[in-house]
């Protein structure tokens, strides 16, 4: 439950579908609301949606026939590991992956492998769970221990921005939701948690983010032309210039 390094030296257990987490179809319903909020920032073309929960946000691009879901879920498309992402490099627009890095053994290796899989320009639609969040906070109540989400491991949301700045990308939109304590299984309305959560953004229970992956364009430097100069038929210096130089030989002569 504690916040601890990115790297875990055990295999950790991840939620096989939104049902298997306290209040999973509230959380799937505003993560697919959010990210219907934020479809104008995705990237004409393909996109994919990786783990388990995958599945659930079908409804987001029902419209889109070019998208699949990959992960080692049993309802995905393409079964693959999320750290070894069976698609070639620079192959797909927009990435989708809800909830994974907490359950995930090694999350920088599963960002390395979503910049790796994104195209130029590609776009990164990133959820997780917010640590500082009473319902992550709960956790320690010894019922939620075992239960999903408090057995995952949970990173900051500026944490998780400077590994993705560091990774070279740009980070166009990031908030806070899921405006519930989780203190019940399943949703059952708006409760004295929720009028909080509303008030106090830094208390929901969840981070959103939408970045872009940068493209490297390499500026062209200018030209440098060496001229020699020839005086009385020996060159004596080279001169650096910009433009284009030229004298004759007979001409320097004269004024020397």
């Amino acid at each position: 439950m504690l916040i601890k390094p990115a790297y875990s030296k055990i295999d950790l257990a991840a939620p096989q579908n939104w049902q298997h987490m306290a209040c999973g179809q509230y959380i799937m319903e505003q993560t697919a609301e959010l990210t219907r909020l934020h479809q104008r920032r995705l990237k004409p073309g393909k996109t994919v949606v990786v783990g388990s929960l995958g599945p659930g946000l079908n409804d987001c691009f029902r419209s889109n026939a070019d998208w699949l879901t990959v992960g080692a879920g049993q309802q995905v498309a393409v079964r693959s590991k999320l750290t070894e992402l069976a698609l070639k490099e620079n192959s797909i627009d927009n990435l989708i992956a809800p909830f994974v890095l907490e359950f995930c053994q090694n999350p920088h290796q599963l960002l390395r492998e979503a910049t790796r899989v994104l195209d130029e320009d590609g776009v990164l639609i990133l959820t997780g769970f917010n640590p500082y969040s009473p319902a992550v906070a709960s956790g320690f109540f010894i019922r939620h221990k075992k239960s999903f989400p408090w057995c995952g491991r949970y990173f900051t949301l500026i944490r998780v921005k400077d590994w993705l700045e560091v990774l070279g990308f740009e980070i166009l939109e990031s908030e806070f939701y899921v405006s519930h304590f989780l203190h019940h299984s399943e949703h059952r309305g708006s409760d004295w948690s929720t009028k909080l959560s509303e008030t106090i953004p830094g208390l929901r229970a969840a981070y959103f983010i939408v970045a872009r992956k940068q493209t490297l364009v390499n500026r062209l430097k200018p030209s440098v032309q060496r001229k020699q100069f020839a005086v009385n038929g020996r060159q004596t210096a080279t001169a650096m210039s910009t433009k284009p130089f030229s004298k004759s030989k007979s001409n320097l002569r004269g004024k020397l």
